[in-house]
């Protein structure tokens, strides 16, 4: 009978302890996340992976401990396991990483260690991404609107404007909407250092021939779009 009490003992206070601080670490992974990562990029589907494997390695750095056989076997079934989801960038992968590092870390008993070492890295992730370091301020910026068709071909509308607040523009793209009534244009632009992109694109808008102006302007990280 001792031994069928034996069997079935365990050491439940150090499983929940580490559990519960793998899941702690792993809403401040998830939280990093969704801070340091654009709007166009983010994925709840990766914010929740992230709380999954901290206490998912937790648990099996913890079944593991120190036995070799564990950890062969533990690979080999975990070999079988295939990932369908991509990963979108780099930088969800070095999430998925320091997950798998606060799981290791709690799962082994090293928890000040884990919890300081997730928590600086947490911070500097967040400095690097408002710090926009290596990024460019602005990268290249595109307007578009539409204006009517003329008998002559004049549809030069714009160029007020883009004097006003353009150092250089090339037209990129025309095409004929509203069964050839207005004529769609694309510039791509440089804007002058000192102009004001919202001004520039209410001066546009605000001629009566010009319909649907758009200020697009593409950085490293993706598309911020205004449109009045």
């Amino acid at each position: 009978m001792s031994t069928f009490y034996e069997a079935f003992s365990f050491d439940w206070q150090t499983t929940l302890t580490i559990i519960s601080m793998s899941l702690a670490l792993g809403m401040y992974v998830a939280l990093v996340y969704r801070l340091s990562t654009p709007p166009g990029s983010y994925s709840v589907s990766i914010q929740h992976t992230l709380l999954y494997l901290a206490m998912i390695v937790s648990l099996v750095m913890l079944v593991i401990s120190n036995q070799l056989a564990r950890a062969f076997t533990l690979v080999g079934a975990l070999a079988v396991i295939r990932f369908r989801t991509p990963v979108k960038s780099a930088k969800d992968a070095a999430f998925i990483f320091l997950s798998l590092a606060a799981g290791m870390g709690i799962g082994v008993g090293m928890f000040g260690e884990t919890a300081l070492g997730v928590g600086l890295i947490g911070i500097f992730m967040v400095a690097i991404r408002y710090s926009r370091i290596g990024m460019r301020a602005k990268g290249e910026t595109l307007v578009k609107f539409t204006v009517p068709t003329t008998e002559q071909g004049d549809v030069r509308y714009h160029e007020k404007a883009f004097g006003e607040y353009l150092r250089d523009h090339r037209l990129i793209n025309t095409r004929s909407v509203q069964d050839g009534d207005r004529l769609e244009m694309t510039f791509l632009v440089k804007p002058k250092r000192s102009s004001d992109l919202m001004a520039f694109s209410r001066t546009l808008s605000a001629h009566p021939h010009i319909d649907k102006a758009t200020v697009i302007i593409c950085d490293d990280e993706g598309l911020a779009q205004n449109v009045f």
